[in-house]
């Protein structure tokens, strides 16, 4: 298994859009233990503001949200000045090579099939460029969890 250096995932953020709440939920407080901050969304178009906001480092999206589909997603986070480094993940259940030319050319960096094994999810990560000492615009225990209307939800802490 793949071990995350502490001291390098912290401060790391790590956005998920995630239909799939039990899903997202999981993987998210799996990255937690990791030492990730996460914040999760379950509709492209939240996925899009909440970016803007989190300024996240890296971005699991699922290729089949509502609202905004992961394709749409990556393409809109690519045209932003504010998102257009991070690090797209596209996840999902298709294993087309077809999907996977479909998202390289919207934008992903990688494309994993669902379901995801945490080895897979932490090699995918650790490609992201080691987060500068700039923050997020906001402390993580006090950024808000509201954005432009939406709800977004933050993987509760393992302890």
């Amino acid at each position: 298994m793949i071990a995350a250096s502490a001291s390098r995932v912290v401060g790391t953020r790590v956005l998920i859009a995630e239909d799939h709440v039990d899903s997202a939920t999981g993987i998210g407080r799996l990255l937690r233990l990791y030492g990730y901050d996460v914040l999760i969304v379950t509709d492209g178009r939240d996925a899009v503001r909440a970016a803007m906001f989190f300024a996240p480092h890296a971005a699991l999206i699922d290729l089949t949200l509502p609202g905004l589909d992961g394709f749409d997603v990556a393409t809109q986070l690519r045209a932003l000045t504010a998102t257009s480094a991070c690090r797209l993940i596209a996840m999902t259940g298709w294993t087309a090579d077809e999907y996977a030319d479909r998202a390289r050319a919207a934008g992903f960096d990688e494309h994993l099939v669902k379901p995801i094994s945490l080895d897979s999810l932490l090699q995918a990560l650790a490609r992201i460029s080691a987060p500068s000492t700039s923050a997020s615009p906001w402390p993580s225990e006090q950024r808000p969890n509201r954005a432009d209307g939406i709800e977004v939800q933050r993987a509760a802490r393992s302890r």
